[in-house]
C-alpha cells in the first residue's frame, strides 16, 4: 500500500515562463532571444555545458547568498564563451541576483496546489528535486511551501538525481519503507534511480520541449513504458487508486 508521495518540482509542480530555467528577463534586458537563437547550436551547447559543469563542481550550498555567487560564475562563463551576447561581468552578477530573487519566472501548474492538498489527506508528501536554496521562496510564492512534510534538495547534498543519496535521504526523512512510496518525475533516468532504491516511479509528461541546446534538464521525454505515466499532476490521485 502506498503511504508516501515524493514530487519533483520542475515540470511537475511548476515550470519556467519561457520554458528555460536559466534565461530570465534580466538577461534579456542585456541581450535578446533573437541574438541567442542566431548563434550556432553547437556553440551555444558548448557554452552552456561549460557553465553547467561549473554548477556541478560547486553545487553544495545552503543559502541564497551562496546561490547568487554560484550563478554569477555561471553567467560569467556564458558571457565569456558567447561574447556575441554583449553581457559584461557586472551584468552577469545582476542577472544572477535577479535569477535567485525573482519568482515571476515560475508558473505553477493550475491544479498543482489543489492536487497536493487532496493527496495530503491520505498520503505523506515530500520533494526530491535538483534545485537551489531559492526553491523554498518559489514554493512560498505559489502558496505551496507548507504542503510538503519532507524536502530533499540536491544543493544540500551536493549531488544530483539519480544519485542514490537523494532517494535514501528522502526516505529517511519520510520514515517509510521504499515499497510504500512513489516518486513523480519528468525524466525516466531519475525514476530508474528511485526504482533502484525500491521507490515506485511515475512519469509525468508535462514538459515543453522548446529548450535552449546544452541546458540541463532539456532531454526530451521518452516514455518507454517502464513506469505508469500521467500527462498532468491532477491525474495522479486516480492513478494511485490502482497502485
Amino acid at each position: 500500500m502506498i503511504k508516501g508521495i515524493f514530487f519533483d518540482l520542475g515540470w511537475t509542480i511548476f515550470r519556467p515562463v519561457n520554458d528555460n530555467w536559466f534565461i530570465n528577463q534580466k538577461m534579456l534586458e542585456f541581450t535578446s532571444m533573437q541574438i541567442i537563437d542566431s548563434l550556432p547550436s553547437e556553440k551555444r551547447k558548448t557554452a552552456f555545458n561549460k557553465a553547467l559543469k561549473y554548477l556541478d563542481d560547486n553545487h553544495l550550498l545552503f543559502s541564497e547568498d551562496e546561490e547568487v555567487e554560484q550563478f554569477t560564475g555561471f553567467y560569467k562563463i556564458i558571457a565569456a564563451e558567447l561574447p556575441e551576447l554583449g553581457i559584461s561581468a557586472e551584468q552577469s552578477k545582476e542577472i544572477a541576483a535577479f535569477k535567485v530573487a525573482d519568482t515571476s519566472n515560475f508558473i505553477f501548474y493550475e491544479k498543482a496546489r489543489e492536487t497536493v492538498l487532496k493527496l495530503k489527506e491520505k498520503y505523506k508528501t515530500g520533494i526530491i528535486s535538483d534545485t537551489w536554496p531559492s526553491a523554498d521562496r518559489i514554493l512560498r510564492s505559489g502558496g505551496m511551501d507548507n504542503l510538503f512534510e519532507t524536502k530533499t534538495y540536491s544543493c544540500n547534498l551536493g549531488t544530483w538525481k539519480p544519485d542514490e543519496k537523494m532517494y535514501f535521504h528522502a526516505l529517511e526523512q519520510m520514515g517509510l519503507p521504499p515499497e510504500q512510496t512513489v516518486f513523480v518525475d519528468d525524466w525516466e533516468p531519475n525514476l530508474d534511480g528511485a526504482a533502484a532504491c525500491g521507490i515506485q516511479g511515475i512519469l509525468i509528461k508535462s514538459r515543453n520541449d522548446s529548450i535552449i541546446p546544452g541546458q540541463r534538464f532539456s532531454e526530451n521525454i521518452i516514455d518507454k513504458g517502464k513506469y505508469p505515466s500521467i500527462n498532468a499532476i491532477e491525474e495522479l490521485p486516480e492513478l494511485l487508486k490502482g497502485m
